[in-house]
Protein backbone atom coordinates (compact mmCIF):
# COMPACT_ATOMS: atom_id res chain seq x y z
CA UNK A 1 0.00 0.00 0.00
CA UNK A 2 1.04 3.43 -1.02
CA UNK A 3 3.31 4.96 2.38
CA UNK A 4 1.09 8.42 2.17
CA UNK A 5 -2.04 6.94 1.61
CA UNK A 6 -1.28 4.57 4.79
CA UNK A 7 0.32 7.19 7.35
CA UNK A 8 -2.66 9.80 6.51
CA UNK A 9 -5.91 7.01 7.28
CA UNK A 10 -6.69 6.84 11.17
CA UNK A 11 -5.63 3.93 12.40
CA UNK A 12 -8.85 2.71 14.08
CA UNK A 13 -11.03 3.44 10.70
CA UNK A 14 -10.09 3.52 7.31
CA UNK A 15 -7.02 2.35 7.70
CA UNK A 16 -7.87 -1.39 8.09
CA UNK A 17 -10.66 -1.68 5.34
CA UNK A 18 -8.22 -0.16 2.94
CA UNK A 19 -5.42 -2.60 3.64
CA UNK A 20 -8.27 -5.66 3.68
CA UNK A 21 -9.45 -4.75 0.27
CA UNK A 22 -5.68 -4.77 -1.58
CA UNK A 23 -4.85 -8.24 1.00
CA UNK A 24 -8.46 -9.74 -0.21
CA UNK A 25 -6.59 -9.67 -4.43
CA UNK A 26 -4.03 -11.90 -2.76
CA UNK A 27 -5.54 -13.96 -0.13
CA UNK A 28 -9.07 -15.04 -1.02
CA UNK A 29 -9.00 -16.81 2.21
CA UNK A 30 -9.79 -14.00 4.12
CA UNK A 31 -12.93 -13.55 6.47
CA UNK A 32 -13.82 -11.14 8.55
CA UNK A 33 -16.05 -11.43 11.76
CA UNK A 34 -17.05 -8.72 13.14
CA UNK A 35 -18.95 -7.33 16.53
CA UNK A 36 -20.99 -4.64 15.13
CA UNK A 37 -17.39 -2.65 14.58
CA UNK A 38 -17.71 -2.62 10.80
CA UNK A 39 -18.18 1.39 10.52
CA UNK A 40 -15.78 1.99 13.62
CA UNK A 41 -13.55 -0.49 12.23
CA UNK A 42 -13.34 1.11 8.42
CA UNK A 43 -15.11 -1.60 7.53
CA UNK A 44 -18.09 -0.81 5.32
CA UNK A 45 -16.43 -0.73 2.05
CA UNK A 46 -15.32 -4.18 2.44
CA UNK A 47 -18.61 -5.83 3.63
CA UNK A 48 -20.09 -3.41 0.25
CA UNK A 49 -17.38 -4.83 -1.96
CA UNK A 50 -16.95 -8.54 -0.62
CA UNK A 51 -19.64 -9.55 1.37
CA UNK A 52 -19.26 -13.46 1.40
CA UNK A 53 -16.01 -12.23 3.46
CA UNK A 54 -17.59 -10.58 6.13
CA UNK A 55 -19.89 -11.88 8.98
CA UNK A 56 -21.64 -9.25 11.33
CA UNK A 57 -21.47 -11.43 14.50
CA UNK A 58 -23.59 -8.68 16.77
CA UNK A 59 -22.61 -8.04 19.95
CA UNK A 60 -21.72 -11.52 21.10
CA UNK A 61 -17.52 -11.85 21.10
CA UNK A 62 -17.10 -15.08 22.66
CA UNK A 63 -19.68 -16.65 20.06
CA UNK A 64 -17.21 -14.58 17.09
CA UNK A 65 -14.57 -16.16 18.45
CA UNK A 66 -15.58 -19.65 18.56
CA UNK A 67 -17.31 -19.34 15.01
CA UNK A 68 -13.89 -18.06 13.85
CA UNK A 69 -11.92 -20.83 15.07
CA UNK A 70 -14.39 -23.43 13.30
CA UNK A 71 -13.91 -21.34 9.86
CA UNK A 72 -9.98 -21.44 10.46
CA UNK A 73 -10.30 -25.80 10.59
CA UNK A 74 -12.18 -25.37 7.36
CA UNK A 75 -9.31 -23.21 6.25
CA UNK A 76 -10.21 -19.98 5.98
CA UNK A 77 -8.14 -16.94 7.37
CA UNK A 78 -10.51 -15.29 10.46
CA UNK A 79 -10.18 -11.98 10.86
CA UNK A 80 -11.88 -10.67 14.32
CA UNK A 81 -12.92 -7.18 15.00
CA UNK A 82 -14.24 -5.65 18.34
CA UNK A 83 -13.59 -3.26 20.81
CA UNK A 84 -10.90 -3.75 22.36
CA UNK A 85 -12.07 -4.21 25.92
CA UNK A 86 -14.68 -6.52 25.00
CA UNK A 87 -12.81 -8.99 22.65
CA UNK A 88 -9.52 -9.65 25.06
CA UNK A 89 -11.89 -9.45 28.71
CA UNK A 90 -15.00 -10.96 27.63
CA UNK A 91 -14.14 -13.33 24.76
CA UNK A 92 -10.68 -14.34 27.13
CA UNK A 93 -11.65 -18.00 27.60
CA UNK A 94 -12.36 -18.34 24.12
CA UNK A 95 -9.41 -16.66 22.73
CA UNK A 96 -7.18 -18.78 25.49
CA UNK A 97 -8.48 -22.19 23.82
CA UNK A 98 -8.67 -21.73 20.81
CA UNK A 99 -5.31 -19.32 19.96
CA UNK A 100 -3.60 -20.48 23.06
CA UNK A 101 -4.48 -24.12 23.52
CA UNK A 102 -5.19 -25.04 20.29
CA UNK A 103 -2.93 -22.54 18.37
CA UNK A 104 -5.90 -21.14 15.79
CA UNK A 105 -3.76 -18.46 13.85
CA UNK A 106 -6.62 -16.08 14.05
CA UNK A 107 -5.74 -12.51 13.87
CA UNK A 108 -7.52 -10.33 16.89
CA UNK A 109 -7.69 -6.52 16.48
CA UNK A 110 -8.97 -4.83 19.28
CA UNK A 111 -9.96 -1.12 18.55
CA UNK A 112 -10.64 1.66 21.05
CA UNK A 113 -8.06 0.58 23.41
CA UNK A 114 -6.66 2.78 26.20
CA UNK A 115 -9.21 5.40 27.24
CA UNK A 116 -9.58 6.78 23.66
CA UNK A 117 -13.77 5.71 23.91
CA UNK A 118 -13.12 8.73 26.65
CA UNK A 119 -16.92 9.63 27.67
CA UNK A 120 -18.10 5.77 27.55
CA UNK A 121 -16.27 5.27 30.66
CA UNK A 122 -14.58 2.56 32.59
CA UNK A 123 -16.85 -0.10 31.18
CA UNK A 124 -15.31 0.55 27.72
CA UNK A 125 -11.53 1.30 28.41
CA UNK A 126 -9.34 -1.35 27.32
CA UNK A 127 -6.56 -1.03 29.96
CA UNK A 128 -6.30 -4.47 30.87
CA UNK A 129 -5.63 -5.70 27.40
CA UNK A 130 -1.70 -6.33 27.00
CA UNK A 131 -1.94 -7.50 30.64
CA UNK A 132 -4.32 -10.52 29.60
CA UNK A 133 -3.03 -11.52 25.90
CA UNK A 134 0.58 -12.00 26.99
CA UNK A 135 -0.50 -14.67 28.99
CA UNK A 136 -1.51 -16.74 26.62
CA UNK A 137 0.86 -19.51 25.13
CA UNK A 138 2.13 -18.84 21.38
CA UNK A 139 0.13 -14.96 21.36
CA UNK A 140 2.05 -12.51 19.74
CA UNK A 141 0.82 -9.35 20.94
CA UNK A 142 1.30 -5.75 18.80
CA UNK A 143 0.24 -2.23 19.72
CA UNK A 144 1.13 -0.43 16.69
CA UNK A 145 1.70 3.32 16.92
CA UNK A 146 0.34 4.86 14.00
CA UNK A 147 -1.67 4.06 10.71
CA UNK A 148 1.21 2.95 8.68
CA UNK A 149 2.59 0.90 11.31
CA UNK A 150 -0.95 -0.30 12.37
CA UNK A 151 -1.04 -1.72 8.35
CA UNK A 152 2.29 -3.58 8.45
CA UNK A 153 1.75 -4.86 11.90
CA UNK A 154 -1.68 -6.27 10.14
CA UNK A 155 -0.01 -7.48 6.95
CA UNK A 156 2.30 -9.04 9.26
CA UNK A 157 -0.53 -11.09 11.41
CA UNK A 158 -2.66 -12.16 8.16
CA UNK A 159 0.49 -13.61 6.82
CA UNK A 160 1.59 -15.61 9.60
CA UNK A 161 0.66 -18.97 11.06
CA UNK A 162 0.80 -17.74 14.81
CA UNK A 163 -2.52 -16.67 16.33
CA UNK A 164 -2.14 -12.53 16.95
CA UNK A 165 -3.82 -9.80 18.94
CA UNK A 166 -3.41 -6.10 17.58
CA UNK A 167 -4.18 -3.29 19.39
CA UNK A 168 -5.56 -0.34 18.02
CA UNK A 169 -6.33 2.68 19.81
CA UNK A 170 -8.76 4.58 17.61
CA UNK A 171 -9.76 7.03 16.25
CA UNK A 172 -9.91 8.85 12.73
CA UNK A 173 -6.94 11.73 13.20
CA UNK A 174 -4.16 9.62 14.87
CA UNK A 175 -1.03 11.73 14.56
CA UNK A 176 1.55 10.42 11.95
CA UNK A 177 4.64 9.24 13.74
CA UNK A 178 7.04 7.89 10.57
CA UNK A 179 7.54 10.52 8.17
CA UNK A 180 9.30 7.63 6.03
CA UNK A 181 8.93 4.13 5.41
CA UNK A 182 10.92 1.55 7.60
CA UNK A 183 10.85 -2.22 8.06
CA UNK A 184 8.53 -4.16 10.35
CA UNK A 185 9.19 -7.05 12.34
CA UNK A 186 7.64 -8.51 14.43
CA UNK A 187 9.24 -8.75 18.36
CA UNK A 188 11.64 -6.17 17.18
CA UNK A 189 11.65 -2.60 18.60
CA UNK A 190 12.60 0.35 16.10
CA UNK A 191 14.55 2.63 17.76
CA UNK A 192 13.35 6.14 16.88
CA UNK A 193 15.90 8.80 18.43
CA UNK A 194 19.23 8.22 19.68
CA UNK A 195 20.44 9.99 23.81
CA UNK A 196 22.88 9.12 26.15
CA UNK A 197 20.80 10.20 29.38
CA UNK A 198 17.28 8.44 29.42
CA UNK A 199 15.73 5.76 27.54
CA UNK A 200 11.74 5.93 26.84
CA UNK A 201 10.33 2.32 25.90
CA UNK A 202 7.05 3.71 24.44
CA UNK A 203 4.17 1.53 22.61
CA UNK A 204 1.43 2.64 21.22
CA UNK A 205 0.01 5.80 21.28
CA UNK A 206 2.21 6.56 23.61
CA UNK A 207 4.73 6.61 20.99
CA UNK A 208 4.08 10.05 19.63
CA UNK A 209 4.43 11.22 23.23
CA UNK A 210 7.52 9.93 23.90
CA UNK A 211 9.20 11.71 20.57
CA UNK A 212 7.99 15.36 21.87
CA UNK A 213 8.99 14.59 25.31
CA UNK A 214 12.68 14.08 23.98
CA UNK A 215 12.52 16.92 22.27
CA UNK A 216 11.59 19.19 25.64
CA UNK A 217 14.26 17.73 27.85
CA UNK A 218 16.84 17.79 25.16
CA UNK A 219 16.21 21.92 25.31
CA UNK A 220 16.72 20.90 29.09
CA UNK A 221 20.43 19.05 28.43
CA UNK A 222 18.81 15.43 29.00
CA UNK A 223 19.72 13.35 25.73
CA UNK A 224 16.95 10.72 25.72
CA UNK A 225 16.78 8.34 23.23
CA UNK A 226 12.89 6.59 22.03
CA UNK A 227 12.25 2.93 21.06
CA UNK A 228 9.43 2.15 19.82
CA UNK A 229 8.30 -1.23 21.57
CA UNK A 230 5.45 -2.33 18.80
CA UNK A 231 5.47 -6.14 19.97
CA UNK A 232 4.79 -6.65 23.58
CA UNK A 233 4.78 -10.16 22.97
CA UNK A 234 7.49 -11.47 21.48
CA UNK A 235 9.51 -9.19 23.87
CA UNK A 236 13.36 -7.80 22.05
CA UNK A 237 14.81 -7.20 25.36
CA UNK A 238 17.80 -6.18 23.36
CA UNK A 239 16.48 -3.13 22.71
CA UNK A 240 17.14 -2.18 26.37
CA UNK A 241 19.93 0.11 26.66
CA UNK A 242 21.53 -0.54 30.35
CA UNK A 243 23.99 2.39 29.63
CA UNK A 244 21.09 5.05 30.81
CA UNK A 245 20.87 6.95 33.78
CA UNK A 246 17.00 6.39 33.94
CA UNK A 247 14.63 3.35 31.71
CA UNK A 248 11.30 4.85 31.36
CA UNK A 249 8.13 2.84 29.92
CA UNK A 250 5.45 4.89 28.86
CA UNK A 251 1.57 2.90 27.73
CA UNK A 252 -1.46 3.83 27.21
CA UNK A 253 -2.31 0.61 29.87
CA UNK A 254 -1.92 -0.66 33.36
CA UNK A 255 1.36 -0.57 35.00
CA UNK A 256 0.24 -3.64 36.16
CA UNK A 257 1.17 -6.54 33.47
CA UNK A 258 1.40 -4.42 30.66
CA UNK A 259 4.66 -2.95 28.72
CA UNK A 260 6.61 -1.56 32.09
CA UNK A 261 6.37 -5.39 33.50
CA UNK A 262 7.64 -6.77 30.41
CA UNK A 263 10.90 -4.71 31.28
CA UNK A 264 11.20 -4.91 34.65
CA UNK A 265 10.88 -8.77 33.99
CA UNK A 266 14.07 -8.10 32.21
CA UNK A 267 15.79 -6.23 34.18
CA UNK A 268 15.18 -8.66 37.27
CA UNK A 269 17.58 -10.47 35.50
CA UNK A 270 20.46 -8.24 36.17
CA UNK A 271 22.91 -8.20 39.05
CA UNK A 272 22.94 -4.00 38.17
CA UNK A 273 20.36 -2.19 36.02
CA UNK A 274 19.40 1.43 35.73
CA UNK A 275 16.34 3.26 37.57
CA UNK A 276 13.24 1.71 35.65
CA UNK A 277 10.41 4.14 35.77
CA UNK A 278 7.14 2.96 35.17
CA UNK A 279 4.66 5.37 33.50
CA UNK A 280 1.23 4.63 32.56
CA UNK A 281 -2.20 4.06 34.43
CA UNK A 282 -1.79 3.30 38.09
CA UNK A 283 -4.22 0.88 39.71
CA UNK A 284 -7.23 2.43 39.75
CA UNK A 285 -10.60 3.12 37.51
CA UNK A 286 -10.09 6.49 36.16
CA UNK A 287 -13.12 9.86 35.80
CA UNK A 288 -15.15 10.14 32.98
CA UNK A 289 -13.86 12.68 30.42
CA UNK A 290 -12.47 13.92 27.31
CA UNK A 291 -9.45 11.64 25.94
CA UNK A 292 -7.19 14.91 26.96
CA UNK A 293 -8.59 15.01 30.16
CA UNK A 294 -7.92 11.52 31.16
CA UNK A 295 -4.43 11.43 29.63
CA UNK A 296 -3.68 14.61 32.51
CA UNK A 297 -5.44 12.00 34.69
CA UNK A 298 -3.25 9.63 34.53
CA UNK A 299 0.18 11.57 33.98
CA UNK A 300 0.49 10.67 30.17
CA UNK A 301 0.23 13.77 28.79
CA UNK A 302 3.81 15.89 27.64
CA UNK A 303 4.03 18.03 30.62
CA UNK A 304 3.32 15.16 32.59
CA UNK A 305 5.49 12.61 31.10
CA UNK A 306 8.66 15.34 31.10
CA UNK A 307 7.95 16.62 34.90
CA UNK A 308 8.29 12.83 35.55
CA UNK A 309 11.27 12.13 34.26
CA UNK A 310 13.37 15.19 35.35
CA UNK A 311 12.06 14.05 38.88
CA UNK A 312 13.33 10.82 38.42
CA UNK A 313 16.90 11.18 37.16
CA UNK A 314 20.05 10.53 38.83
Amino acid sequence: MNFKLMSMAGQGGSVFGISLIELINHRNDLIVLSSDMSTPAGLDKFKAAYPDHFMNMGIAEQNMIGTAAGLAEEGYKPICVAQACFITMRSFEQVRQYCGYMQIPMVIIGIGSGVSLQYMGNTHYAVEDLALMRTIPGMEVIAPCDSYEAVLAFEYAVNTNHPVYIRLFGGTAIPAVFNEEKEFKCGKAIKMREGKDVQIIATGSMVGNALKVAEDLEAEGIKTSVTDMHTIKPFDSETIEMDKKLIVTLEEHNIIGGLGDAVAAFLSQKSTHPKLLKLGITDRFLPVGSYKYLLQQCGLDVESIKKSIIDNIE
